[in-house]
């Protein structure tokens, strides 16, 4: 569900604090990797959210009964997540890492040399230790609205550079399903080995973080090749959105959702 590329946003906007209520259409200009930037739109109101990446890839969040569906522009396709789908998928996590076979692998690891130990570390998720959030004490105008500057890295595999405004007037519904939604996805990875504290981390140290990302730019280095993703919001409109929004185009296929598969012994 491509996660990473929605985390820091998804929980960001799980933190803030809502205003008043309002149906809100908010056009992004993103770019990737040095390709020209593209218009993206995304929805929000007190029942769904319609959050849209630039490359194809969208969410739609049912917020009355917590489905997922991711959609995938690019090969017209779409499948669905459940609040059961999450709870499954959470206890087949959490049941491996109970299993003896991780309990063997845990304690040979413990038996390796601690150079060898950091390496692995690293290569299973590189956020031990190695989280950072800070306040630069800056601010900035995007799109009308006043912002203030973050810096999120994990040591030399990400940062987050995200312009936080708290001025926007999401409806209430809305920060209580991220916030649920993004819970749920946290705490499926407090079973994963040396990414839990890293995970643990980043909860902790993003408390203070309040408000929607006006803009937001990520460099991630991934076997030593970078790509650099930016998203500044253009424009926010208010005002009745149609239902229209909430349905996935026509044509698309369905698939099997692949977190039913996840976490499944080989």
């Amino acid at each position: 569900m491509q996660f990473p590329t929605h985390s820091l946003a998804v929980l960001t906007l799980s933190l803030a604090v809502p205003a008043a209520a309002d149906d809100l259409t908010i056009v992004s200009k993103v770019s990737r990797g040095g390709e020209p930037a593209v218009t993206s739109t995304s929805y929000l109101t007190s029942d769904h959210v319609r959050i849209a990446q630039g490359d194809g890839r969208e969410m739609i969040a049912d917020l009355k009964n917590g489905d997922i569906t991711v959609v995938d522009g690019r090969k017209k396709q779409y499948f669905v997540v459940t609040r059961q789908d999450m709870d499954q998928l959470k206890a087949r996590i959490q049941q491996q890492a109970n299993s003896p076979e991780m309990q063997r692998a845990q304690e040979q690891m413990k038996n390796l040399p601690p150079e060898i130990q950091k390496k692995m570390q690293a290569a299973m998720g590189g956020l031990v230790g190695a989280v950072s959030v800070q306040k630069t004490g800056t601010t900035r105008k995007v799109a009308g609205y006043g912002c203030d500057n973050w810096t999120i890295s994990f040591g030399q595999i990400s940062k987050t550079d995200q312009c936080l405004s708290t001025e926007l007037p999401l409806p209430a519904q809305v920060w209580d399903s991220y916030r649920d939604f993004t819970n749920n996805m946290m705490s499926m990875t407090s079973a994963m080995g040396p990414m839990a504290k890293g995970i643990s981390d980043l909860r902790e140290k993003m408390k203070d973080m309040k408000g929607y990302p006006l803009a937001v730019t990520t460099t991630a280095n991934v076997l030593g090749h970078a790509t650099t993703t930016t998203t500044e919001v253009v424009e926010v409109k208010r005002g009745a959105i149609p239902a229209s929004a909430w349905q996935v185009p026509a044509g698309y296929t369905k698939i099997d959702n692949p977190m039913a598969k996840a976490g499944r012994p080989m």
